[in-house]
């Protein structure tokens, strides 16, 4: 079972790394562009999550204190609402206007 838990926590950190890796190239891809804003947003977004996610996976590694577990949470909720943010500003530069 400890294996499995410990294979878990490693996958998920690399596909963190991935995640926070691909959000960055977006931030540069769409630097000066039309959708620079929303997608700056959502990249943000990604990557606090990321970030969060990385942490909760290292508290469970390295047997961390619950500050590890706290700070996650908190870094994920700020990214969840970075990305809405940038998902909503997206979606309103494409619905038309009635």
């Amino acid at each position: 079972m400890e294996f499995f838990r410990l294979a878990i926590n490693v996958a998920s950190l690399a596909i963190n790394v991935g995640l926070a890796y691909f959000a960055i190239r977006l931030i540069l891809v769409f630097r000066g562009g039309r959708m620079e804003k929303p997608w700056r947003y959502v990249s943000a977004g990604i990557i606090a999550v990321a970030v969060g996610s990385m942490l909760f996976s290292l508290r469970s590694l390295l047997a961390l204190g619950i500050l590890f577990q706290l700070l996650g949470g908190l870094v994920m909720a700020i990214g969840g609402a970075l990305a809405l943010a940038g998902i909503y500003t997206e979606y309103k530069s494409w619905v038309r206007r009635e």
